[in-house]
């Protein structure tokens, strides 16, 4: 049985290309979910095509988005209490042969290999390898991939340089690209779009960015100062109150905000945009598809698709920042995706190890 853990709308966007792969062989899975994103995480599974979760592992902060430091706390405690409530009933249910599935670099991540390795399972970890190279940016999200780098048994590697950080461990598959190409791909198939007036699009969420304050201000007046176009921000229950207030505060002009998207209609969004500036790994991969000008506002990316033709880093520069927006054409680029399949090497691999049968019971999405 392959068993799918996650908690945000993030890996659920990237997990969603291989469920429905699965589903086309016939390969049955179960998805069990942290809710470690609440209410977008809800929205968001049915409109990928999941079913309702096979098992709820917590559910944010007493059902709601996690905001505080101490609120992750609680809902990891909340996360470690299920486990241990479940973990005699987990080993007499999981057939042999069964695999555990995680995504990124999300403290679900982390929780669910351990969940994996404690129920006896082996856990296969999707876009696996990726490093900053500082474990102080992204943070937590870098220590997040080193641990489950370590704990993991087969690495899902989207990159050479990324299977290269996994030397001397066993089971590197090389995806060539991250899932996430193939959720683009699947959302863009047949689709195009026409933006009825020109805008750049910002999505900056981050833990270490929003937790910052003056970083925020700094960065949202250099924006509306430097930026060419008016921009939409795309907020969701952890970044809207902040960014809200800080543009209204400042008297902002240019600033639009915008709640998060399904995934099809963001993609429409993030097409017709003239630039990107994001702190999302997830969304400079995306950009990177359609060769569009994108502003990495990080201190480190672990990513390196655009860096250096489409993407530029800011290093939490303003100077750059404003560089960035006084030549957002000279990034524009066209799609160098490789054309093949991250999902399908994906799941090509669990059918060559045993641990997925096609035909072997009835879709599961």
């Amino acid at each position: 049985m392959i068993v799918f853990i996650y908690g945000t709308t993030a890996e659920a966007i990237k997990l969603a290309p291989i469920a429905r792969r699965l589903d086309a062989r016939g390969i049955p899975y179960e998805h069990w979910v942290t809710q470690q994103h609440t209410d977008a995480l809800r929205v968001a599974m049915p409109q990928l095509g999941f079913r309702a979760p096979d098992r709820v592992i917590a559910n944010g902060w007493r059902g709601k988005p996690l905001k505080t430091p101490l609120q992750m706390l609680g809902w990891m405690f909340d996360v470690g209490i299920w486990t241990l409530r479940n973990l005699r009933s987990i080993r007499k249910s999981l057939p042999r042969n069964s695999v555990v599935i995680v995504h990124g670099d999300t403290v679900t991540t982390v929780l669910g290999t351990f969940i994996g390795r404690l129920a006896g399972a082996p856990v296969a970890h999707v876009e696996a390898g990726l490093r900053s190279g500082d474990w102080r940016h992204p943070f937590p999200e870098e220590l997040d991939r080193r641990i489950v780098g370590r704990l993991a048994q087969i690495h899902y590697a989207p990159a050479e340089e990324a299977a290269a950080n996994l030397a001397g461990r066993a089971n590197v598959v090389m995806t060539h690209g991250n899932t996430v190409v193939d959720a683009v791909r699947d959302a863009a198939a047949g689709r195009s779009v026409v933006a009825d007036e020109e805008y750049g699009l910002v999505l900056l969420h981050r833990f270490e960015f929003i937790s910052n304050p003056q970083l925020v201000r700094d960065t949202l007046v250099a924006l509306d100062q430097e930026s060419p176009l008016p921009m939409k921000v795309v907020v969701d229950s952890y970044s809207r109150d902040t960014m809200e207030r800080t543009i209204a505060s400042l008297g902002l002009q240019k600033f639009t905000i915008m709640a998060k998207q399904e995934h099809s209609e963001f993609v429409d969004t993030l097409r017709a945009a003239a630039f990107i500036v994001t702190d999302s790994g997830g969304v400079q991969e995306e950009a990177a598809v359609f060769g569009l000008p994108t502003l990495v506002h990080r201190m480190a990316t672990e990513r390196s698709e655009g860096i250096g033709t489409t993407a530029m880093l800011s290093l939490w520069d303003l100077n750059r920042v404003r560089e960035f927006l006084r030549s957002t054409d000279a990034h524009r680029g066209s799609n160098t995706a490789d054309p093949r399949s991250p999902s399908d090497i994906v799941v090509d691999d669990l059918v060559d190890r045993g641990l997925a049968q096609p035909g072997s019971g009835a879709a599961c999405a």
